[in-house]
């Protein structure tokens, strides 16, 4: 789960338990419970269904006609009953038992008259007190089969004289009824704190993620080598801080390898004078071992000369390399057909194998730089892979993938990713046959990373291994 939805999970989990925090006080406090919050927000509504019912029965209307209104309007059964549960008008209601104590507890005399006082005269009238005026509706909840029932008081006029009668409206849920649940006022307070929360915290949250996300694509790009990476924005807070370590890290980062690289290549510069001084004497003793006629201290000469020759090839794979690390070459890019390139780099390494890159194929690359990661390639494979199996380019979206297949035995799982740094070698014995210095590969990098590209070698089945270059495309 990313971490925007961790957050909108603890704002919504927050506004619930909020909720619930109220409910609960209100309940305790207040008594405030399910009926007094769907009932009492209606008492209203109830009010004038009565008033509109009783005006509408005065002015001559059809109870029965205005008992189906009422029920299509609210999504509830209507009925008209006398206060024993006689029927005045539509259907029979079938009042269970509880709903029939009910009415009779509602209907019942009032409270005793109090007992006379002696020092009152008799017959003289006495004020009656009156309590709070009564409600003219009721709600009540039964069971077996549940129901929710709001009865109203309403007179009755009939033949010129007026009768009580009772108007019930029966549903089998608080929710399907606008009778009992209004959702409109919930769902514009629900739509109100959403819309207050999200004003309070989307700036904050949306300015949280964004600086994270910043720092992980600038550190996956410093993982993979690429120290230019800096997280952007400017931020006074703890993540600011973070960012600005990020970036003094990846510029340290920078200099260190810019500096190893460029010992390396200052390294490689002064071995470059004496081993040539080295080869020349070679050359001159070697002439005269040849003319003296001494073929033991010929055999000498010749291994002395093939060392050198060695640290010759050594040196110079090290000047390239670290040539190409100091200039990356990012200026140097243009657009380049990629067939073309690959029959150059096949012919320059005299390689023969099949072919297919389609000659309509464009990349946007470093042309020496490429070159030599091709040419490379198929040195590696030809010598140490078992033959070059094939080389293909493909073009997937904005990307064109080559791949340069050999028949080799392939790499252990572990060295498919170590295999392109400097000095990896599979074998501790450093001979040419087992695979020359260990520069190859880290050189292919290199280019092909000054060509803006990305490299990869993975195992091929049943055996092989195959090295794919992915470079830009020019749409």
């Amino acid at each position: 789960m990313t971490l925007s939805r961790k957050i909108a999970l603890l704002g919504l989990t927050n506004l619930l338990l909020a909720g619930a925090g109220v409910f609960v006080f209100g309940r305790i406090h207040y008594g405030l419970g399910a009926e007094s919050l769907l009932v009492g927000p209606a008492s209203d509504r109830l009010r004038a269904i009565g008033d509109s019912f009783q005006l509408e029965m005065a002015n001559g209307a059809d109870p029965a006609e205005l008992l189906q209104r009422l029920g299509r309007r609210y999504q509830a059964e209507a009925f008209l009953t006398d206060p024993d549960g006689g029927v005045l008008a539509g259907a029979d209601p079938h009042l269970p038992l509880l709903m029939l104590e009910r009415l009779k507890e509602d209907r019942g005399p009032g409270p005793p008259r109090p007992p006379r006082r002696e020092d009152e005269e008799p017959g003289r009238n006495r004020k009656k007190k009156r309590g709070p005026p009564r409600e003219p509706f009721f709600f009540l909840a039964t069971s077996e089969p549940t129901a929710f029932w709001t009865v109203l008081r309403v007179p009755v006029r009939r033949g010129g004289e007026s009768r009580p009668g009772v108007l019930f409206l029966r549903s089998t849920s608080l929710m399907n009824s606008e009778l009992y649940f209004n959702w409109r006022p919930w769902l514009t307070l629900a739509a109100g704190l959403a819309g207050i929360t999200l004003l309070c915290w989307w700036p904050f949250l949306r300015g949280l993620t964004r600086t994270i996300a910043q720092m992980d694509r600038a550190t996956v790009q410093i993982a993979r080598g690429n120290f230019d990476a800096r997280v952007a924005g400017q931020r006074s807070d703890e993540l600011g801080h973070l960012g600005a370590q990020i970036n003094s890290m990846a510029q340290r980062l920078e200099d260190f390898v810019r500096s190893q690289k460029r010992f390396l290549g200052d390294t490689a510069h002064e071995l470059s004078a004496p081993i040539a001084r080295v080869q020349f004497a070679l050359g001159i003793l070697e002439q005269r071992v040849e003319s003296d006629g001494g073929a033991a201290t010929a055999q000498h000469v010749a291994t002395l000369h093939e060392e050198v020759q060695e640290m010759s090839e050594l040196v110079n794979e090290l000047l390239s390399f670290s040539r190409i690390g100091m200039e990356p070459g990012i200026t140097g890019r243009e657009p380049l057909g990629l067939a073309g390139l690959v029959e150059r780099a096949m012919a320059r390494e005299a390689v023969t194998a099949p072919m297919q890159v389609d000659g309509a194929l464009l990349v946007r690359a470093h042309q020496r730089y490429l070159l030599r990661a091709v040419a490379n390639l198929l040195r590696n494979a030809q010598r140490y892979g078992g033959g070059v199996a094939g080389v293909r380019a493909w073009r997937e979206g904005t990307h064109i993938v080559l791949v340069v297949e050999d028949d080799g035995p392939g790499l252990p799982p572990a060295a498919l990713e170590q295999v392109f740094e400097p000095f990896y070698r599979l074998q501790s014995s450093r001979n040419r046959e087992s695979g020359g210095v260990g520069l190859g590969l880290a050189i292919v990098k290199s280019c092909v990373e000054a060509s803006g590209g990305t490299v990869s070698c993975r195992n091929r089945q049943p055996r092989g291994l195959e090295v794919r270059i992915v470079l830009e495309a020019i749409q």
